[in-house]
């Protein structure tokens, strides 16, 4: 009997206030209820641009990790100028 890992849906995005510099990238972030957190390292960026048939999505995305050593995986949405962070 074959164990395959099983998939957990990711938890609904929160809205976050993200202080960016002059090129968009994040310099601190706010958590819903926290203080703000300085952003350490920008481990990874991607973009998504899809679900044109139904509705438009168009986020960049980062792995970052605070001064505190917290790792989020945060998202720009593009189209309405809004940061969320999506957990697992």
């Amino acid at each position: 009997m074959s164990h395959r890992p099983r998939l957990k849906p990711l938890a609904r995005p929160k809205v976050v206030t993200v202080r960016t510099d002059d090129h968009g990238e994040p310099l601190f972030v706010r958590l819903p209820g926290k203080t703000a957190r300085r952003v350490a390292v920008v481990r990874e960026r991607w973009r998504i641009d899809d679900e044109w048939w139904r509705q438009t999505i168009s986020r960049e995305y980062r792995t970052v990790v605070l001064d505190d050593g917290a790792v989020l995986t945060l998202y720009h949405d593009l189209l309405d100028d809004s940061w969320h962070v999506q957990r697992g």
